[in-house]
């Protein structure tokens, strides 16, 4: 081979070592943005704007349409003012029953019969149970299942407790009478907590013994109905109507409009321009539905009353930054 196709061989590797070169220097330089891409956080569109000082939602009409937004308004409400008066669901022997072994043996289910397990509910009359040769017993009232004294198979001795039920449809409530020298209503409402779904509850009498917590009269009243966890012991707020002429009145606010964050509870008052800001909604004047409010939303506001939840989720959403860790 003479000199010069050794020169031009020899140029020819050199400029193809130089390709190569460029080529994986453009690729490691590409690999390097896209690592670097890849650390950045990332800032989801932020939908919160600032109107007047005050932090508001924006959503188009699209965005409104995806989330099911529903608006409502607000209306005035007036009713007479309340008393709120404590008092307790308390035990009834006349209103509980117990199943007893009428005589010593093995203790078996009739035929059909299903023995119950511990709150479950049972009906007067059914054949629950059979010591030895005696009758089959039942119970001469129903209710929930609050002792079982024994299982289907096992020994027992005459007069031994097999089951125990009380009836807990209508609750009996003391309540705490605070005002002396006055006659209670005669009819009342009743509730576990101040913003459950209220019962009503008529007069009994005056209770055997004094409130145990205020040391004043108390007076029994039966529910008309249940509640979840109606039993004795559990406590019980009473509603009573004041004087006929004190009246409660500002805007009422249902159910639907509330969120809770925080602690708190809030609902979405709706501006101009698909625009809507958080106003607190205070929960101490509660009525069947919602809440009687005397500021912050006045009757003729429209307030959200679905997707609420959608608009506090895009509120705080905006405010996290993806890829930010606690502490750092």
């Amino acid at each position: 081979m003479s000199s010069t196709v050794r020169r031009i061989v020899a140029g020819v590797a050199a400029i193809v070592a130089v390709v190569v070169l460029l080529v994986l220097y453009r690729d490691h330089h590409r690999d390097v943005e896209a690592d670097a891409g890849r650390d950045q956080p990332v800032v989801a569109p932020s939908r919160l704007t600032e109107d007047s000082g005050t932090v508001v939602v924006v959503l188009d009409a699209g965005e409104r349409a995806r989330v099911a937004l529903e608006l409502a308004a607000l209306r005035p409400a007036a009713r007479g003012a309340e008393r709120r008066l404590s008092g307790e669901v308390v035990p009834e022997t006349e209103r509980s029953a117990v199943l007893r072994a009428p005589v010593s043996g093995r203790f078996t289910l009739p035929p059909g019969a299903r023995w119950p397990s511990l709150g479950e509910r049972v009906a007067a009359g059914a054949p629950l149970a059979r010591v030895s040769d005696a009758r089959p017993l039942a119970l001469p009232i129903g209710g929930v299942v609050t002792r079982v004294g024994a299982q289907p198979g096992s020994l027992v001795e005459a007069g031994q407790a097999l089951l125990e039920v009380a009836d807990y449809s209508r609750p009996l409530v003391r309540i705490a009478w605070l005002e002396a020298g006055t006659s209670p209503p005669s009819e009342l409402r009743v509730a576990p907590s101040a913003t459950s779904p209220r019962a009503p509850a008529r007069l009994i009498g005056p209770a055997p013994e004094a409130d145990p917590v205020t040391r004043r009269p108390a007076f029994l009243y039966r529910a008309a109905r249940a509640w979840p966890g109606a039993t004795p012991g559990t406590p019980v707020v009473a509603f009573a109507p004041a004087a006929r002429e004190a009246t409660d009145s500002g805007t009422f606010v249902p159910d639907a409009a509330v969120v809770q964050w925080d602690g708190l509870t809030w609902a979405y008052r709706a501006r101009d321009g698909g625009r809507f800001e958080r106003v607190r909604v205070p929960t101490d004047r509660p009525a069947p539905g919602g809440w009687i409010v005397a500021s912050g939303l006045s009757a003729g506001d429209s307030v959200v009353v679905r997707g609420a939840e959608e608009l506090l989720s895009e509120e705080f959403r905006a405010r996290v930054t993806v890829g930010d860790e606690s502490g750092e």
